[in-house]
């Protein structure tokens, strides 16, 4: 099932809901993107993986703040993050026409 193909009913409190996490997500993932402080850079991004893996049931804490140096994986996670990036974009369109 997609995105698309799902039917939702969780009414509308529940959508805002839903919209106020995407914008303290943005708020949060802003603030570090345009922080000179490379720890402020790590907290954002590794605070919010850790957060969203929280919210599949896994309560193991998988991320500890380390130095910008010691993240692995940065390139690969740039670019599963530009797919989304870009099938939100497609989905925000096609939903506009």
């Amino acid at each position: 099932m997609t995105v698309n193909d799902a039917v939702y009913d969780g009414g509308p409190d529940r959508l805002d809901l839903a919209k106020k996490c995407l914008q303290l997500i943005s708020d949060i993932a802003g603030r570090g993107a345009r922080s000179q402080n490379p720890s402020d850079v790590c907290y954002a991004l590794q605070e919010l993986t850790q957060l969203l893996i929280e919210r599949t049931g896994t309560e193991e804490i998988l991320f500890e703040p380390v130095p910008i140096d010691q993240i692995t994986g940065l390139e690969r996670l740039l670019e599963e993050l530009d797919l989304v990036d870009s099938c939100a974009q497609s989905m925000a369109a096609s939903a506009q026409t």
